[in-house]
């Protein structure tokens, strides 16, 4: 049932451009909105920042640059990411070449578009509050050694400790604070059949084909995305959903007629519900 005085309201929207793919999303200390869109046509990963509160975008169209040699894109324009926040920084990653592995790391002011402090000799490996831990890559005799070290967040300098071990190392990434956790971020899950109150959730809202179905509790609301494919063109439709109880307050198209279903684009952070519509476009909704 779908009751028009209780429904929930699009805060703002942010379109990434036509032919991209909102790809990642972050939040900073400071509550400002960072992510990544993929641009296939011209092979460019690309950053921009938004302000949730008014929709406001102060970076957009960011290309990340090798530190050594400025005029190049890093990571080949297209092989960057985020790794994790810092107070109003984001620390961007390059792949090494030919491999997937995380080499380098830049401390990014998004809202001045520029690059505090850069190092791409040493690898992300675990956000701890008021230092990283990374690691550097050295060869000896012929063949390559990890070392592990920790560099302060706000200079990339390195932090003097005593060597680590692996099992020290392993110890440390065991009691990290993952990233959603550390950023008030509520993700979904698959609906499985052997929850059962999340089955007799969803049986009372009416959603159907809950085996193809991501959901997460908020509150006294429940966000859903059920995901159903065409029998006939084997396309498939993924829709989103929030009910308050058993009342709908809010649904939407999040993608149709594609070879694969739309799946893990919606969260919440800080009352707010985030999704990607369509590839290209961010949506915010206000849940209160």
């Amino acid at each position: 049932m779908k009751n028009q005085e209780e429904q929930l309201v699009v805060r703002w929207r942010f379109d990434a451009g036509r032919g991209s793919l909102v790809w990642q999303m972050m939040f900073t200390d400071t509550g400002d909105l960072i992510g990544q869109k993929r641009c296939a046509t011209s092979r460019q990963a690309l950053f921009f920042g938004v302000e949730p509160l008014t929709g406001k975008v102060f970076c957009d169209d960011y290309l990340l640059m090798d530190q050594v040699q400025q005029s190049i894109p890093a990571g080949e324009s297209w092989f960057t990411g985020i790794e994790t926040t810092r107070g109003g920084l984001g620390y961007c990653y390059a792949c090494q070449k030919y491999s997937p592995e995380h080499q380098g790391l830049w401390a990014v002011d998004f809202r001045r578009g520029r690059v505090v402090w850069s190092r791409t000799d040493i690898g992300f490996i675990a956000n701890l509050g008021d230092e990283f831990l990374v690691c550097k890559t050295s060869l000896f005799g012929g063949f390559p050694e990890r070392h592990f070290l920790f560099v302060d967040p706000l200079s990339g300098t390195e932090i003097s400790k005593a060597a680590l071990d692996s099992a020290q190392v392993h110890a440390i990434r065991e009691a990290v604070v993952p990233e959603e956790v550390r950023q008030r971020i509520t993700l979904p899950g698959f609906v499985m059949d052997g929850i059962a109150q999340e089955r007799l959730d969803l049986e009372r809202c009416e959603v159907p084909e809950r085996s193809r179905s991501e959901s997460l509790v908020y509150g006294d609301l429940m966000v859903v995305a059920v995901h159903e494919q065409s029998v006939s063109t084997g396309l498939w439709r993924s829709s989103l959903g929030v009910w308050r109880m058993d009342r709908l307050v809010y649904d939407d198209r999040m993608e149709e007629g594609v070879d694969k279903p739309c799946l893990n684009n919606f969260l919440i952070q800080s009352n707010h519900l985030y999704y990607v519509r369509e590839r290209e476009e961010l949506v915010c909704v206000a849940l209160s």
